[in-house]
């Protein structure tokens, strides 16, 4: 089980895709973790680690909160692939 919360900050760091908000950009994650890697949403909008009062929340840079997942851990290569493409 994982986050959209550390798939957004992975992408956050490495400079990805600047011009989408946080929703756009869970969408996509979602959608190729889904598509990809026999996906399924587990959770909805929990609160990230860092919370909503960090100073890099908003909806151009970090969550406050994010969907969960579970999906086939052998494909994490491929989706960190896909992230640094976008």
């Amino acid at each position: 089980m994982m986050g959209n919360d550390e798939f957004i900050l992975y992408c956050r760091k490495q400079g990805r895709a600047k011009s989408l908000k946080n929703d756009q950009l869970g969408r996509i994650i979602w959608e190729w973790i889904r598509d990809n890697a026999n996906g399924m949403q587990i959770g909805k909008r929990k609160g990230c680690e860092w919370g909503e009062d960090a100073e890099n929340v908003d909806a151009k840079y970090l969550p406050y909160t994010a969907s969960q997942f579970e999906f086939d851990r052998d494909k994490l290569p491929a989706l960190y692939d896909y992230l640094d493409s976008l």
